[in-house]
């Protein structure tokens, strides 16, 4: 009967510390405005340490649908750090958006720029 209680114990105190080193670790998500593809306008970094925005980031990212290759030179509003990538984001009043990754900016991605996706950015609309 001891060994039993001990044995029963020591699973219990295995599943404990398994069960919370599956605890994620803080993850922040870096957006800066931009003036052109290399440089940040001042004072505009914003970190986004909610978990809810950072799940809704990234689920917009992960929906992204592949557009294709386009000669761009139009400046896009945003920079953003995900994980370790970065991004150009081009964002309107609309619904959609368009990101393409820092290291092949011609190989766009359309995203769907939900109110949802807009809120976690911060997103303030061009008038």
């Amino acid at each position: 009967m001891k060994t039993k209680t001990i044995l029963f114990l020591f699973i219990c105190s295995i599943w404990l510390v398994a069960c919370n080193s599956n605890k994620e670790t803080t993850k922040t998500i870096e957006i800066q405005k931009l003036i052109n593809f290399e440089e940040v306008k001042p004072d505009t970094l914003q970190l986004i340490s909610d978990a809810k925005d950072i799940k809704v980031i990234e689920k917009t990212f992960q929906k992204a649908r592949e557009f294709g290759v386009v000669d761009n030179n139009i400046v896009p509003q945003y920079k953003i750090k995900l994980n370790d990538d970065e991004f150009y984001l081009w964002i309107d009043n609309t619904i959609t958006g368009t990101i393409a990754n820092v290291n092949n900016r011609n190989m766009f991605y359309n995203i769907l720029a939900t109110e949802e996706f807009k809120e976690a950015i911060n997103y303030q609309e061009q008038k």
